[in-house]
């Protein structure tokens, strides 16, 4: 038997590197380390670009600011508080089983929801889950430059070619909304703000010429393994370093499932024949357009005319996930979000 005073007479503890004073010590210089990039950012003028509540704060020119009567306002998060993911690295859909059996967690798994897209004959997929946590994507498919924009207030997805007039452009998170939209802004020098859903600008130099963006076809939301069945040859977006863990904690289930809106919308009156939030398709080709709800379209439709083409359908009921092509294969704008969306931004796009 040892003689190993009590506690109370071995006198004051004294911290050791052996004794698990290097814990403490680490985590001081870490705490250190994080304050002084905080304020180097800082003297660099790295500092967030919004209050999230004065449209002013955010740095752009709001002098020829046209709304076309929708409400804009700040969402309560700076400029770029959600990064743009430029050029994602990609791989083939087929390799998406082995990739989730080597990580921890998996990325995309055959009910999560993706945007496709086909850009001369590329196919490529873009999981909702990701775009949640970037809600732009700027990137390079079939040798075309564009932009992936997801807005999930809306539940909205449209792509768009960014090359312009003035030259091929790159789009940033504005960390202001319209109509309850994502509102987009080139990354120039004197920068314009433009409506994800109105396809326009809508202040800045942009909106002065009165440039608008050219929406792509055939944009797709469906199921992974919807998409991978239809387009095998397909690859898909990864997530970059530390998404994983904003990937994990985002999500917009609760707000998808209530029946409040979380900004405000100037063009739009529930007019009670359907909830603000149901979810809706809509086709248009040319000047001629569908509005198509979700859970009809996934209890299986036969093919309709829609102007001078025939629209196929193929769906799936569970989960509920369908894709639109037209009969001849000539190029369909689809638009799949939620209804107030569609009807507040309907006078805008219609052309």
């Amino acid at each position: 038997m040892t003689n190993t005073p009590p506690i109370s007479a071995r006198g004051p503890a004294r911290l050791s590197f052996a004794g698990g004073g290097w814990v403490i010590a680490l985590s001081i210089v870490l705490s250190l380390v994080v304050i002084a990039w905080a304020l180097i950012g800082v003297l660099r003028g790295h500092r967030p670009t919004g209050d999230g509540r004065t449209l002013e704060s955010y740095g752009f020119d709001l002098s020829n600011l046209n709304t076309r009567g929708g409400a804009l306002v700040a969402s309560g998060n700076p400029r770029d508080f959600l990064e743009a993911l430029d050029a994602p690295k990609t791989m083939a859909g087929f390799e998406m089983l082995a990739y989730n059996s080597e990580h921890r967690s998996k990325y995309v798994v055959s009910d999560d929801r993706v945007i496709g897209i086909v850009v001369n004959a590329e196919s490529r997929a873009y999981p909702i889950r990701l775009m949640n946590v970037h809600e732009v994507v700027n990137d390079t498919l079939g040798g075309v430059p564009i932009a992936v924009t997801f807005s999930p207030l809306c539940d909205t997805a449209v792509a768009f070619d960014r090359r312009m007039p003035e030259g091929e452009v790159r789009f940033g998170v504005s960390g202001l909304v319209l109509d309850s939209n994502l509102v987009l802004y080139d990354r120039s020098e004197t920068p314009s703000l433009w409506s994800q859903l109105g396809e326009v600008a809508i202040a800045g130099p942009a909106a002065s010429r009165g440039t608008r963006l050219v929406a792509l076809p055939n944009v797709q939301v469906c199921t992974w393994k919807h998409w991978l069945e239809s387009h095998p040859a397909t690859d898909v977006i990864l997530p970059k370093p530390g998404d994983e863990r904003r990937i994990k904690n985002t999500s917009y289930s609760r707000y998808l499932l209530s029946s409040s809106l979380n900004f405000p919308v100037a063009r739009w009156h529930e007019p009670g024949d359907m909830a603000a939030k149901t979810p809706v398709i809509l086709l248009r080709r040319g000047t001629d357009e569908k509005e198509i709800l979700l859970a009809e379209a996934c209890q299986g439709m036969s093919p309709f005319p829609l102007g001078d083409t025939i629209v196929e359908v193929d769906a799936r009921a569970a989960p509920a996930s369908v894709l639109f092509r037209s009969q001849d294969g000539t190029p369909l704008l689809t638009r799949s979000g939620l209804h107030f969306a569609m009807v507040a931004f309907d006078p805008i796009t219609a052309k």
